[in-house]
Parts: structure tokens; sequence; C-alpha cells
């Protein structure tokens, strides 16, 4: 059984600027990086220590919205119903709140 669950925030940052501010924020959270397709804008985290470990993976999609403006949406999905810090999309809102000190907000 799994759940999914998505939050959308907007930064003055490149998508190159995006998924290093995503990838440090893995960082910081504890999350492992799965997988990423860089074109695309999309990359994949789990908070399990293997691919198939149960757990919250998020998916992180970035898209540009204006020049100098991306969008970052951070679906999270949760594997088997444990999470890495016990409650559902913790793992997405860790990485949300990281994500918001390594990049400014767009107004």
């Amino acid at each position: 059984m799994s759940a999914t669950d998505e939050t959308s925030m907007s930064f003055l940052a490149s998508t190159g600027e995006a998924i290093g501010a995503l990838e440090e924020a893995a960082r910081r959270t504890g999350m492992q990086h799965l997988s990423a397709d860089r074109a695309a804008g999309v990359l994949v985290f789990t908070a399990g220590r293997t691919v198939l470990a149960s757990g919250e993976k998020v998916t992180a999609r970035i898209r540009e919205v204006a020049p100098g403006t991306v969008q970052v949406t951070l679906s999270s999905n949760l594997q088997f119903g444990l999470t890495l810090w016990g409650r559902k999309g913790a793992a997405r809102d860790g990485m949300s709140n990281a994500l918001s000190q390594l990049l400014p907000p767009a107004r």
C-alpha cells in the first residue's frame, strides 16, 4: 500500500541551481539519492538505505516558470506505511524546509 502527497514552491534560481540545492537538501536531511533525469528536471530520493527499502520516497520535479524562476514540486510516496521520522510526508517536509534555506523564494 502506498500514499502520495505533494508540495510546490517557487524560487529565484536556474534549473541547475535548483538541482544542486535539492542534492544539498537531501544530504542535510539524511535522504539518499536514488535516481535522476536531469534533462527532464526529475530527481528521486529515498529515506531507505537501499532501493527496495521501506520508507518514504521523495520525487522532485523542477520546472522553469519564468526566466530565472523555477517551481519545485516535491512528491512524497510512502512505501509500506513506514517513514524516516514516523509520520507521512515527514521526509518531504524536511527536504522542503532545507530547500527553503538554500534558495531565495520567488515573489
